[in-house]
């Protein structure tokens, strides 16, 4: 009768081993790169929107009357540029609420209301906007 030792592990075993290890970690190293890949891309809607809301705020800052306008400008942020579009229109009709009957009875006219939407777009690139944002605002009436 043959002494056979049964402590350890055969060649066969180890190859499996290693071979369940390789693909596990080939899994994981994809999810690794793929979150990476959407870092940049979160990165870069983010401070989009970032830069939508300090042009509306200016805008609105440096505007108190509001007419029908477009402009354009560039706005930098953290080393990244971004071109922007403002647009003031015009709601028709105004979407006031709390003016009664009486009160357009007499004359008096709804307030006007504007809406101001800012698009954002990825400096130099000519794609669709990275970041929309907009609000609506009702113009002040003149008081005699």
């Amino acid at each position: 009768m043959s002494a056979r030792r049964t402590h350890g592990f055969t060649l066969i075993e180890v190859l499996v081993a290693l071979a369940l290890i390789a693909v596990v970690l080939g899994g994981s190293f994809g999810v690794v790169r793929e979150s990476i890949a959407n870092q940049g891309h979160l990165e870069r809607r983010l401070l989009a929107e970032w830069a939508a809301s300090n042009v509306l705020d200016q805008y609105l800052l440096e505007h108190e009357q509001l007419n029908v306008d477009s402009h354009k400008g560039r706005e930098r942020l953290y080393g990244r540029s971004f071109d922007y579009t403002v647009t003031v229109s015009k709601l028709e009709p105004p979407r006031s609420t709390g003016m009664t009957d009486d009160d357009t009875r007499g004359g008096a006219a709804p307030p006007t209301e504007y809406r101001i939407e800012v698009e954002v777009r990825d400096g130099g690139r000519r794609s669709a906007p990275v970041a929309r944002i907009e609000r609506q605002r009702t113009a002040k009436v003149a008081t005699s």
